[in-house]
């Protein structure tokens, strides 16, 4: 695998501009709405349904206070306990696309977990979902699809009754089913009959795996579950034949340019996601949880192309490259590609300023 050069071992090329970064048209494909809410508006919905929030997303002002995953994790679930109504979901759902829409965003698939709001059925979560969508599409011209994510925690067969309640309301908007959340809860194979059915009922699959480093349930997820996509996939670099097989097929990576948490430290995630570009994997970047562990994707990209030295075309691919991942219909992801490269086309002579920012 050839390694990514550093800055420092790059030769000294003029920086592309913080200007034209924010403004380049983007798509991101990995996004957990419990993840796009700040931690002001996480305060006003427990007190608004009497939820008790753990000290971290007391304690921290404008931002999430964690040491490790597992305390992230148990943020995300309060997050998630907060939100009980139709219009919760709606208002963080229109909030983040129009926050990301701020920052060059005009498509995110965007994925949430049904089974961690019990308080809501199905329908009603997805009308407020759909509904705020709708407002931002309208208002900031961001599209979006939806992914519905299995908590793996649950085991197979509640993941089983989820997709047969996915399937009895079916959505436009609804493209994929996804697993999510601690990867060390459930293997992939307990899932597979879940998939199956989404599988039969037309619906793209996408999968966490790899981000903590086992490589065998990576091959799980492409031989049992037969996905589309590979959400985070880190571990594909420590499986010489899992990467050469995944670089072949050049089957998607949603990779997460930022982690905020010490047992993965920003740098070693950089890095990570630095070497898997370096190897051929066909990788976007994305958020991930905007609002929880990194901030939104325009910053992503600021920050990578300070670290990876690009120049117009690498940014022009990874703007495009949402694209490539995305399960929107063809229709759809056509009409974008091509907004996209006229808007691509008119950036170019801001490329590069005297910006610092």
């Amino acid at each position: 695998m050839r390694a990514m050069p550093s800055p420092s071992e790059s030769p000294t090329r003029q920086r592309l501009s913080t200007e034209y970064l924010r403004a380049l048209p983007k798509a991101e494909v990995h996004c957990h709405l419990e993840g796009c809410v700040p931690p002001e508006t996480a305060r006003r919905l427990a007190e608004r349904h009497g939820v008790t929030l753990p000290a971290g997303a007391r304690d921290g002002g404008d931002r999430y206070l964690f040491r490790n995953f597992d305390e992230g994790l148990e943020i995300y679930v309060a997050v998630s306990n907060s939100m009980q109504t139709r219009d919760d979901f709606r208002a963080v759902t229109y909030e983040s696309l129009v926050a990301g829409a701020a920052g060059g965003l005009r498509y995110r698939e965007i994925a949430f977990n049904p089974q961690n709001h019990p308080e809501l059925a199905y329908a009603e979560m997805m009308d407020g979902i759909l509904a705020g969508a709708r407002e931002a599409r309208a208002e900031a011209g961001v599209e979006s699809r939806i992914i519905v994510a299995i908590n793996r925690e649950l085991g197979g067969e509640a993941a089983l009754a989820l997709v047969r309640e996915v399937i009895a309301h079916p959505l436009d908007e609804v493209v994929a089913i996804g697993l999510d959340s601690n990867e060390l809860a459930g293997r992939p194979s307990e899932f597979v009959a879940a998939y199956d059915l989404a599988r039969e009922a037309g619906l793209k699959l996408t999968a966490h795996a790899g981000e903590h480093g086992d490589s065998t349930e990576m091959v799980e997820c492409l031989d049992l579950l037969r996905v589309d996509r590979i959400d985070h996939g880190y571990a594909a670099l420590l499986d010489a034949d899992l990467l050469s097989r995944t670089v072949a097929s050049q089957i998607p990576y949603s990779a997460c340019w930022f982690v905020d948490y010490p047992e993965a430290e920003v740098e070693g995630r950089r890095r990570d996601v630095a070497a898997m570009a370096a190897a051929g994997l066909n990788m976007c970047l994305n958020s991930d949880d905007p609002a929880l562990i990194g901030p939104e994707v325009h910053e992503c990209f600021i920050d990578a192309a300070a670290h990876l030295d690009w120049d117009v075309e690498d940014a022009e691919r990874h703007a495009l490259s949402g694209l490539d991942a995305c399960f929107a219909d063809e229709a759809t992801v056509e009409r974008l590609r091509a907004e996209f490269t006229a808007e691509l086309e008119r950036l170019r002579p801001i490329a590069y300023g005297t910006d610092d920012k």
